[in-house]
């Protein structure tokens, strides 16, 4: 069934102004609004596609009247064509939301590969896949993607990142870091984390990561074998925000040892003001701020092997 979106949806999912959008479409018949019975105008899920496209093409340096003038094959073309070099972070994340939502895993899949090609499996997923997920999570939010569209670039991704970590050639020593990933019962938005069990083994840490869903239970067995010096979590929709307080709780009591630290990210923490006496833990609201500080108290060496 097709989505219904505003001007202001289109202007926050491609970054194009909605005044510029207007001009277009007054001066171009770029796009076509359609009306409800109340007369209040709307958008479809072509009309973004063809948006999504235009970001690309303009960001790229192509004017505006040149791709008036292009019919939606020639447009998709010129975008794949355009999407496959260069350094336009946005014209790439705006190549891969169109592939995604036509479900075309072949474009997906090149689009990605040349961006790590050209920038550096690193550099792409700090400065490209990073923002692509993050807005990935606005197009959920508004509607304009599905759960399917979300498995099927997941999938995608973390078949990269495996690959990647696969073939690390760098070895922890004994006395490394010791780091322990997970995200809580209910938790399936894996792909941050999973990035940054890449950075740590990149690093020469050493990172064992637990995954999806995975219960405190679960994690407190590990805790003699593995003995982390660091657990690290992300929080997207579970738990809930009025839960998270007495997770933490649970989570700190479950671990006696005063030297463990618990970094927890994501959205909730954004304006998080529930109660956290426990000094171990440091809540942060992205993974990249974690990502930041880790990696500076790293070389400060705030952090030991115990």
């Amino acid at each position: 069934m097709s989505k219904r979106y505003s001007i202001g949806d289109l202007e926050s999912l491609s970054g194009i102004k909605a005044h510029t959008l207007r001009i277009w479409e007054s001066r171009y018949n770029l796009l076509v609004p359609q009306r409800t019975e109340t007369n209040i105008r709307y958008y479809s899920d072509t009309d973004l596609k063809k948006v999504l496209n235009v970001a690309v093409l303009v960001n790229g340096g192509i004017r505006i009247s040149k791709i008036a003038k292009l019919n939606n094959k020639e447009l998709t073309d010129l975008v794949r064509e355009r999407s496959n070099g260069g350094h336009d972070h946005q014209g790439i994340i705006n190549a891969l939301k169109i592939a995604m939502m036509e479900y075309d895993e072949d474009a997906f899949d090149q689009i990605l590969s040349r961006c790590m090609l050209n920038m550096g499996a690193e550099n792409c997923f700090n400065s490209v896949l990073s923002d692509f997920i993050r807005q990935l999570g606005i197009l959920w939010q508004t509607g304009a993607v599905s759960i399917s569209h979300e498995h099927f670039v997941t999938n995608i991704i973390k078949q990269k990142l495996f690959t990647l970590i696969d073939q690390l050639s760098v070895r922890p020593s004994n006395d490394a870091i010791r780091f322990l990933l997970f995200l809580p019962s209910g938790e399936l938005h894996e792909l941050g984390l999973l990035y940054m069990h890449f950075l740590l083994r990149k690093n020469g840490f050493r990172s064992v990561y637990l995954g999806q869903d995975v219960p405190i239970e679960s994690i407190v067995e590990t805790k003699d074998k593995i003995n982390p010096n660091v657990i690290i979590s992300f929080f997207t929709t579970q738990p809930k925000k009025e839960n998270i307080g007495n997770y933490l709780l649970e989570l700190g009591n479950s671990f006696n040892s005063k030297h463990m630290e618990f970094l927890m990210a994501g959205y909730p923490f954004k304006n998080y003001n529930g109660e956290n006496n426990d000094k171990r833990f440091h809540l942060y609201p992205s993974l990249e701020e974690i990502r930041k500080d880790l990696f500076i108290r790293i070389l400060k060496m705030e952090y030991r092997a115990s």
